[in-house]
């Protein structure tokens, strides 16, 4: 996983320090034991539910899913994924309202805190498998800010 602060002027490397002091976690997990780190996360969480995503670019239905998901929103709930297969990014907006860009890949868990505008682009891979714990569906729900040439997905 790599993360990087993005200015108009140039790139930064995050450091693990930086990424928590957003409050945004990032870490990784064996693939053949995807079910008990998601059961440890619901645990620690108090959750009691996951959605078990699949996505193939191909089919319009996941296509439109993941166009939603480009445009820069947020949720009432911290967004925990854990990524099974496929790749992406993450642009999550800083407390200085900068974006910080975070790299996705299987084996990754990433944790997007509650109320933090962000958005994510599947890779180009055609499909995209994740395990997403949740402590209910309504938290979950996307919460969208206006967009613009500045909100917008690369």
């Amino acid at each position: 996983m790599r993360a990087i602060r993005m200015r108009a002027e140039d790139e930064i490397e995050c450091t693990d320090a930086e990424l928590q002091a957003e409050g945004i976690r990032c870490g990784s997990f064996d693939l053949a034991a995807a079910a008990l780190a998601a059961q440890r996360i619901r645990a620690e969480r108090g959750w009691t539910e996951q959605e078990d995503v699949c996505r193939d670019a191909s089919k319009p239905r996941d296509e439109a899913e993941s166009a939603r998901e480009a445009d820069e929103h947020c949720h009432l709930a911290d967004e925990v994924r854990l990524f099974l297969e496929g790749q992406g990014v993450y642009d999550i907006r800083c407390v200085n309202d900068e974006w910080m860009r975070v790299w996705v890949g299987a084996g990754d868990l990433i944790v997007v805190p509650a109320r933090r505008y962000h958005r994510f682009v599947a890779g180009k891979a055609a499909a995209l498998r994740y395990v997403q714990p949740y402590g209910g569906r309504h938290l979950l729900m996307q919460l969208y800010r206006v967009s613009d040439d500045r909100t917008r997905a690369f």
